[in-house]
């Protein structure tokens, strides 16, 4: 009996962690969103638009080494409430942030399809500069990692900026 009151504490514990987005593995987030992304949302992202979203995404290391975002990815990802609860759960804000690579990645328990299917990807070139055209008028989130191996461990890290965009504009986005 004993033992079947510590399992269901140590399961209780762990419900718990995964709860709050902790987990037991090292440097990794376990996080759940409660609600799905809806088509209704995201329909207006699909359009072609006459936006351009230029951006450059460049860190100093603590010893004043300049490092880009060179051949990773950039992502233009639509405004939704998923979207939403996805930026406050890696970054812990809707409006700009940086993760550090030292804290490991968030993982979702999954990953909505939609949300996987409205992002717009490139790759930054070898100054870390991207550039997505024809995005329509809205709010979008910008993101890509800058990472680099420091002398003990990986670092830098991915960070994000909330971009709107309207009227037919070039918008330039500076990351971190």
């Amino acid at each position: 009996m004993k033992y079947a009151a510590v399992i269901v504490g140590l399961s209780l514990a762990i419900a718990g962690c995964a709860q709050f987005g902790q987990s037991g593995q090292s440097g990794q987030q376990q996080a759940a969103l409660s609600r799905p992304i809806s088509q209704s949302e995201i329909d207006w992202s699909k359009r072609s638009g006459r936006n351009t979203v230029s951006g450059l995404a460049v860190m100093k290391s603590t010893n004043g080494e300049s490092h880009s975002c060179a051949g990773q990815s950039a992502n233009l990802i639509p405004d939704s409430a998923y979207a939403r609860a996805r930026m406050e759960a890696i970054f812990g804000s809707t409006d700009r942030g940086m993760r550090a690579a030292s804290r490991g990645a968030v993982k979702f328990e999954r990953d909505d399809p939609l949300y996987v299917s409205s992002l717009r990807t490139t790759r930054c070139d070898a100054q870390g500069s991207f550039s997505f055209a024809q995005v329509p008028d809205g709010i979008w989130y910008a993101t890509t990692s800058i990472k680099w191996q420091g002398t003990s461990q990986v670092e830098g890290g991915s960070v994000m900026r909330r971009v709107d965009v309207r009227g037919g504009r070039l918008v330039k986005v500076m990351l971190p």
